[in-house]
């Protein structure tokens, strides 16, 4: 229950940050948010490391390269430079692992609310897609299975694989408006949760309540009824966007500008990585 309704908070913080960005092409709202993301993690970089001793040890290291360069016709110098230098490279590593670890988890939560967003397009009225849904236990016998859709057409047949307890069949939307399954019993709901650009795609759902909940909003939240089942999904086509010439994923996208953004940040605001 807390996983989801942290999830929830979340979503709701960048539907609000992406409002302005809603009648654009989507790429604005991921550069936006890719900034934004680069930004905050050098704050919080800055704010949980040890600017003094990182400052100290990199005006070391570059000593050492310097010592290394000037003593290049000595070999037992250069060896006992570059000691010195792999010793200072080490205890590096270990200053900004504490501000990489928190960072990891905004970053991971972003990364999950992104590529909800961002990472494939939305329903096609007129492309079947193929829904697969798995059982826990066993699945049930072919007339016990019970599927009907809202805003959704059911395209049979209905394909059972028992080793795997998985389920798999078509559907079609009907229109550009969520919509929903309910399966023997367990209900979920399919499709864009709006219709604007950058709003959460929803293309699965778990009736469990664990941290998918929270790090990947395009998994909706069921309940989980006897004879339904536990879990299910359907692929997207991805999204390719046309960037300085090339057609980037929203991956390459965040991690390029989120890190001219962190760069940009650091020069700006005086933070030593």
């Amino acid at each position: 229950m807390i996983f989801n309704t942290i999830g929830s908070i979340l979503t709701l913080v960048l539907d609000i940050i992406l409002l302005p960005f809603r009648s654009l092409p989507s790429i604005w709202g991921l550069l936006f948010i890719s900034f934004l993301a680069g930004l905050g993690m050098i704050s919080i970089f800055r704010l949980t490391s040890n600017q003094e001793k990182i400052s100290r040890l990199r005006k070391r290291m570059l000593g050492e390269v310097f010592g290394i360069l000037l003593h290049i016709s000595s070999p037992a110098s250069v060896m006992r430079f570059a000691g010195r230098l792999i010793w200072s490279n080490t205890l590096y590593l270990l200053y900004i692992l504490k501000p990489l670890l928190f960072i990891a988890i905004p970053f991971m939560l972003i990364w999950g609310q992104l590529d909800a967003r961002y990472g494939s397009n939305s329903v096609d009225l007129n492309t079947p897609v193929t829904v697969t849904v798995e059982y826990g236990n066993s699945l049930p016998e072919r007339d016990e299975i019970d599927v009907a859709g809202t805003n959704i057409e059911i395209i049979p047949p209905f394909v059972m694989v028992d080793t795997l307890r998985q389920l798999s069949f078509r559907i079609i939307f009907e229109d550009d408006m969520i919509g929903s399954l309910d399966i023997n019993g367990t209900s979920y709901s399919m499709g864009a949760t709006g219709l604007w650009n950058g709003a959460i795609i929803l293309r699965g759902f778990d009736t469990a309540n664990s941290l998918k909940c929270l790090f990947c909003p395009c998994i909706d939240r069921a309940v989980l009824e006897d004879d339904g089942p536990v879990s299910g999904w359907y692929s997207l086509k991805g999204v390719r966007y046309a960037v300085l010439g090339g057609h980037w994923s929203w991956l390459a996208v965040f991690l390029v500008f989120s890190s001219v953004s962190a760069i940009a940040g650091a020069k700006l605001f005086n933070v030593k990585i």
